[in-house]
């Protein structure tokens, strides 16, 4: 008991290196997945740490899923760190992509990105509008790129 006493910031500073030493790794293996899929200049954007919060139409309560947040000249990706959840929408689909603080009938009390979509677009299915939420640090600036990269005018 008297090692960790005497010791205590050597244990708390190695749990700390420890923690960013495994962010690190994850955020590796996902720059991995994204350049072996994607080649460099069809990426316009590429963001870590975001939370997606589904679509609309899924079952109950939104859902927290981490992972990377993917812009290409094809459309949008979300693929999630620790599930197999993946969102690709075409950049054709897209409506509008806006500000919002609510998703599913639910406060999220947070900003997010909110982007609404029809589904069926590349295949000869009917189509369905569809909202995914996406919370991430500068919204505003996720906005304008998706505007400027998917539609005539981006709405803040």
């Amino acid at each position: 008991m008297e090692f960790i006493y005497q010791y205590h910031v050597v244990i708390i500073g190695i749990f700390f290196l420890s923690v960013i030493a495994v962010m690190t790794g994850f955020t590796y293996r996902d720059k991995r997945w994204v350049s072996k899929n994607y080649k460099r200049e069809e990426i316009i954007a590429l963001g870590f740490g975001i939370v997606c919060y589904g679509l609309d139409s899924e079952q109950g309560a939104p859902q927290k899923h981490k992972g990377f947040l993917l812009i290409h000249k094809n459309g949008v990706l979300f693929k999630s760190r620790f599930s197999d959840i993946v969102y690709d929408i075409p950049g054709n689909a897209i409506q509008k992509a806006y500000h919002g603080d609510s998703h599913k009938g639910a406060k999220l009390y947070q900003a997010a990105v909110k982007i609404d979509f029809l589904t069926g677009v590349e295949s000869d299915d009917s189509e369905k509008a569809e909202t995914i939420a996406f919370k991430m640090a500068y919204p505003p600036q996720w906005i304008k790129i998706i505007g400027k990269t998917f539609m005539a005018e981006a709405s803040l």
